[in-house]
């Protein structure tokens, strides 16, 4: 999961208020797009493109965007039409919506993800764990159990589930849990208050437990008005090269009207943080044959499913074909053709 809540009451003012000054500009463009996306220190594309007037032009829709606390709450916000797109879902909540009926697909893979394991001063080795917080059913949740299986700490080790990453945080400050496996956006702030980093996202992806971010859409809205779901991928990828080029600073500054933070620690949040290079974004989306069922992503989604499934979240792992049905390569291939405005 990209930037996590922070302050979802007093940002969603700012987001409704952001969005409509965009709209207004674009009312003549069509319905308005509506997006869940996360809040926090590391500034998401869609919250760059809707900030930027001329990224935001080149989708034919005003873009409004709608603040969510978890991937596992988006998907299910998506599934009863309070939006069509959910910008940095993880790959346990996105395989957990298509497992129980949604009818979603990915469109693109914005991020791996950037979280850690946060620990207090009298942790100094994976053996001195007794109980971690995790946001339930998130990608989070899921490197998390991956990396205690590893350790062999399953069982031994008590994984305390919270509705949302500002709470978890709340908790290991308090000194209710001795540990957190938080997003970066979180990690900054715990850093302050003397939180070390156990192990990495990094670490646990080489594990075999990536955590992939995504940009996930509604098949029924991507299949009737392809055209604005075309140009918000296009859009997504150029404003994820802009903050991290020589004016990144202008651009991440402009979407903390949506994010909740300051200017200068989004722009610190956002320096490192891991977007897809659009070198890789192909093998991701689809194989070297051309089908997304041997491609990396389809490859992690039954991965995540056998998670799913031992958590009693999932009834079986999906036949790979299945699985393919939820991932769309045709926009990305699209954008790399010349099907950008």
């Amino acid at each position: 999961m990209l930037k996590k809540s922070l302050l979802a009451g007093a940002a969603a003012l700012v987001a409704s208020a952001g969005a409509a000054g965009c709209g207004a500009s674009a009312a003549s463009r069509g319905s308005a797009l509506k997006i869940g996306y996360f809040q926090g220190a590391v500034a998401g594309p869609e919250a760059v493109v809707a900030a930027d007037p001329d990224l935001a032009s080149h989708v034919k829709a005003p873009i409004h965007l709608r603040p969510i606390d978890s991937g596992v709450a988006g998907m299910a916000q998506l599934r009863a039409g309070a939006f069509p797109v959910v910008s940095g879902v993880g790959n346990p909540p996105f395989v957990g919506a298509f497992t129980s009926g949604t009818d979603v697909e990915v469109v693109f893979v914005e991020s791996i993800d950037e979280s850690g394991l946060a620990v207090n001063d009298k942790i100094k080795s994976p053996a001195d764990l007794k109980k971690v917080g995790v946001l339930v059913g998130s990608t989070l949740d899921f490197q998390l159990r991956g990396w205690l299986t590893a350790q062999r700490l399953t069982g031994r080790v008590q994984v305390a589930s919270f509705a949302s990453e500002a709470a978890e945080a709340a908790a290991w400050k308090s000194g209710k849990i001795d540990a957190v496996y938080i997003s970066q956006a979180y990690l900054i702030d715990l850093k302050k208050h003397d939180a070390r980093v156990l192990t990495t996202a990094a670490d646990v992806a080489r594990l075999g437990y990536a955590a992939v971010n995504m940009l996930a859409v509604d098949k029924a809205y991507a299949k009737r008005d392809p055209a604005v779901v075309q140009q918000l991928v296009c859009q997504v990828s150029r404003a994820q090269t802009l903050v991290k080029g020589p004016q990144a600073a202008k651009y991440v500054t402009a979407a903390t009207r949506f994010l909740g933070v300051r200017p200068a620690d989004a722009i610190a949040a956002t320096s490192d943080y891991p977007y897809v290079p659009q070198s890789e974004e192909t093998g991701w989306l689809q194989g070297a044959d051309g089908h997304a069922a041997s491609g990396r992503l389809a490859k992690n989604f039954q991965l995540t499913a056998q998670f799913l499934v031992t958590q009693g979240r999932a009834k079986t792992v999906p036949p790979i074909d299945q699985i393919a049905a939820h991932i769309a390569p045709s926009f990305w291939a699209k954008a790399q053709s010349g099907g950008c405005t």
